[in-house]
């Protein structure tokens, strides 16, 4: 399942032409920043709240490593097809700005079907009530519109792998280290990823900041 945006995006985008936007390679490290700081920001509204807390670690050295080292895999395979091959794919359909909107809920159904199958890769959105369901599709949407955004600065699609990476790695190597409580009923709006409610309103914020100050793209304008 992990590989398979990559494997489709790669395959159907086939023979598409190559960006011609220079590559600003600091926004690729810049990107892991700004969604590392959304992610971080997330953490600590749940952990003042008491929405989250901190226990007996779930594993060793070992564990932390091999959540870390999978969440990185996983997220760079992820963007390959999102924001490789499915972002050329979606806006040579539907223009820019519908072409991001239609891919970011592709996103978030490629997350869903397996959720409402209970096959155990999502086990927080499987107990999740209908509300986090909502609020996960929304924060798709304006998470992929950040992602795209950071992948438009830099010019390559490894931004994007980038910011989707760091988040991921933090609460992989968290949940590893004693991170727990959110699956308690009621703390959902807390919890620091999509699927909350802090994580898209940082994310939204970041994309507003972004669109004022970031660089012009390669046509010399700022993203739509």
């Amino acid at each position: 399942m992990i590989a398979s945006p990559a494997l489709a995006g790669l395959a159907l985008n086939r023979g598409a032409p190559a960006s011609a936007r220079p590559r600003r390679w600091l926004w690729v490290s810049l990107a892991a920043a700004v969604t590392l700081a959304i992610a971080i920001g997330a953490l600590a509204a749940a952990l003042a709240v008491g929405a989250a807390r901190f226990g007996p670690p779930v594993g060793g050295g070992g564990a932390v490593a091999g959540r870390a080292g999978l969440s990185l895999v996983t997220s760079v395979l992820e963007e390959l097809g999102w924001a490789g091959g499915g972002l050329g794919l979606a806006t040579a359909a539907l223009g820019r700005r519908w072409g991001v909107g239609v891919l970011g809920l592709v996103w978030a159904a490629w997350h869903l079907v397996p959720t409402v199958l209970r096959v155990g890769l999502f086990p927080e959105l499987e107990v999740a009530p209908p509300a986090m369901l909502g609020a996960f599709v929304v924060a798709c949407l304006i998470y992929r519109e950040l992602l795209t955004t950071l992948r438009e600065f830099a010019g390559t699609w490894l931004a994007a792998a980038a910011g989707h990476a760091a988040p991921n790695i933090l609460l992989a190597v968290l949940l590893a280290g004693g991170l727990g409580g959110l699956e308690r009923p009621g703390v959902w709006p807390f919890f620091p990823a999509p699927g909350g409610l802090v994580f898209p309103v940082l994310a939204l914020a970041a994309l507003m900041a972004l669109r004022r100050w970031g660089p012009a793209t390669a046509s010399g304008r700022r993203p739509e």
